[in-house]
């Protein structure tokens, strides 16, 4: 009894060490490619730190791989390893041209690839090389780990199983274009797409089991194993088929509005996309069909990430700033945080608490912000709002237009999840590092207002107004700034918040007490109040306007302040400043030579 006790003790550590050399982390969480991560996270979660790496000119590609010490972050050229608790560099490893595959870990080694025609194998706990693998071509794909195989397609079009313990291959299928996209490596097959313009199914030998045509130099996401089918993406359609024979399992596929780029994500009966277009999808994979589509009205950013299934949510990038949480019925958003942009603003002169800007003529019509016959693309304009949305399901897909995309321009990181933390790479070159237990006790700041009133000479006038908190007397700086009340007049201010984010459910704006239309646009951070009547024009009533701007973060940290400004329809548009007459010291004239100077 004793001995048998013991052979099953020296089995369970003999299949403890066997997993131990499987990956412990890998882009899509596990070779399945389901996308479901096994991490308990807790929304909204809040800044704890970020790290900026200082790169410049890089494509923010990769996904940060992530185990129980470090975020491992391709940035350029290079590997930043950073504490996942302080945001402290631990190391960096330079490789030897870009790094645009999502690395993987086992056994302590990151392993990715590079532009250099080279596979890495780094020691986690330095940096320190352990080896490279040479190919004949970048490698822009994402290693897959599986039971000591290591997975990965590489620019000369080849598709390799790599032992991880001898180091060599133990077959190479080869297609006729670049392999960007993970391998599947799901029951006894592996799946892949080529650029070429076709997916393949192969045995545990890299033998040919079937092929199908897909969309050409757009395959950029995994495919994803669901019981015995395969699902995976092909231009702006998700497709199901037999896992074995290759046989089509929808009736026709499912079709959204434009192109998936990130790979599908698969729990239970569903799978879940995000398109180019700036929508999520929920999806039967029995039949294909869409279940819901989120937002339900208009569209967001485009999504270009991977979606993450972690508890009963599902978390994505938008754009190349926003990471959403949603619940995993696309009813609810749960999370919403903007990264910041780094922007250059040019310096804006001010004469006398207005600015006139020349060449700004007004045409009728026209908005603050606008040049005649066109936008001003320096000014930032209220956002549309609602808009065409994607129209998904089988069938019921209209034209897309897919242009020629490469790689590195439309994919973006996906956010990595694990226990209590979210970690992504910004366009801006920092790593970001949210908890849902770092503390936040900061409430959002509204700052930056802007008063725009139609001026004289068909010009805009533009008023850096004060802000006052709201328990300040009302009439507070009203009268720094009084202008006639004459339609369109413009209020824009930065609302923005570091910690956990903006809940845009929160903002508000009041005029005088009462509540008033506004429009906020997340990405940019500006809320703006615009007074403009449809029909008969109507100018605002004399006296002050006393204007309340409200925002929470997502831990509930309120911010209040105050506008100002009177209005008095007696006065006339405002009037462009005259220009200086120039003075000169001494009697002097522009171009003059001052005589000391005289040779």
């Amino acid at each position: 009894m004793r001995s048998g006790m013991i052979l099953m003790v020296a089995l369970t550590l003999l299949a403890s060490a066997a997993l131990a050399q499987d990956a412990t982390w890998q882009m899509r969480y596990n070779e399945e490619s389901s996308g479901v991560s096994d991490a308990t996270i807790t929304f909204p979660t809040s800044l704890a730190w970020k790290y900026d790496t200082e790169a410049e000119d890089f494509k923010a590609v990769a996904t940060p791989a992530v185990d129980d010490k470090a975020v491992y972050a391709p940035v350029g050229d290079t590997i930043y390893a950073i504490d996942r608790v302080t945001g402290a560099l631990l190391w960096e490893q330079a490789a030897g041209d870009e790094i645009l595959s999502s690395p993987a870990i086992a056994d302590g080694i990151l392993y990715f690839g590079s532009r250099d025609n080279n596979l890495w194998a780094v020691n986690t706990e330095d940096g320190s090389v352990e080896w490279r693998y040479p190919t004949q071509g970048g490698i822009d794909c994402p290693p897959v780990i599986s039971y000591g195989v290591l997975y990965f397609g590489s620019d000369d079009n080849r598709l390799t199983a790599l032992d991880l313990e001898t180091r060599r291959p133990i077959w190479q299928f080869p297609t006729s274009g670049d392999i960007k996209a993970p391998p599947l490596v799901y029951r006894d097959v592996v799946v892949v797409g080529s650029l070429d313009g076709r997916i393949y199914c192969l045995n545990d030998k890299g033998q040919p089991i079937w092929s199908n045509s897909i969309e050409p130099d757009t395959f950029f996401a995994s495919p994803v194993g669901e019981r015995t089918k395969v699902i995976y993406t092909s231009g702006n359609e998700l497709h199901a088929r037999d896992l074995y024979s290759g046989r089509v399992v929808w009736g026709r596929p499912f079709r959204a509005a434009d192109l998936i780029v990130g790979s599908p994500a698969v729990l239970g009966r569903n799978v879940y996309i995000g398109t180019r277009g700036g929508a999520v999808y929920g999806i039967d994979t029995n039949r294909g069909t869409a279940l819901w589509k989120w937002p339900d009205e208009g569209v967001a950013e485009p999504i270009a990430s991977s979606p993450v299934i972690v508890d009963d949510m599902i978390v994505f990038r938008a754009g190349e700033r926003h990471l959403i949480a949603i619940s995993l019925d696309g009813k609810d958003l749960l999370w919403k945080y903007t990264l910041p942009e780094v922007v250059e603003k040019p310096d804006t002169p001010a004469v006398g608490g207005g600015a006139f800007f020349p060449g700004e003529g007004m045409e009728p019509g026209m908005e603050p912000g606008m040049e005649p016959g066109g936008m001003d693309p320096g000014v930032g304009m209220p956002p549309d709002v609602g808009g065409p949305g994607d129209v998904g399901g089988p069938g019921m897909g209209g034209q897309t237009q897919q242009d020629s995309v490469e790689f590195e321009d439309v994919i973006d990181p996906s956010a990595s999840v694990v226990n209590n933390a979210l970690f992504t790479l910004g366009a801006d070159g920092v790593i970001y590092g949210f908890s849902s237990l770092a503390p936040d006790n900061v409430a959002p700041t509204i700052a930056d207002p802007l008063l725009e009133v139609p001026g004289a000479s068909r010009q805009r006038a533009r008023f850096d107004t004060l802000l006052a908190d709201e328990n300040d007397f009302p009439e507070r700086f009203a009268a720094d700034i009084e202008v006639p009340g004459t339609p369109p007049i413009f209020l824009s201010l930065l609302v923005r918040d570091e910690g956990s984010g903006v809940n845009p459910d929160t903002v508000s704006i009041t005029v005088n007490g009462e509540p008033a239309d506004f429009t906020y646009d997340a990405r940019e951070g500006l809320v703006w109040y615009i007074y403009d009547p449809r029909g008969a024009a109507s100018n605002l009533a004399n006296g002050v306007k006393r204007i309340v701007i409200e925002a929470e973060d997502w831990r509930g940290n309120r911010a209040a302040k105050v506008v100002a400004f009177t209005i008095n329809n007696k006065l006339k548009a405002p009037a462009p400043p005259k220009p200086k007459t120039p003075t000169f010291e001494g009697g002097g004239f522009p171009g003059e030579v001052p005589p000391e100077f005289m040779p």
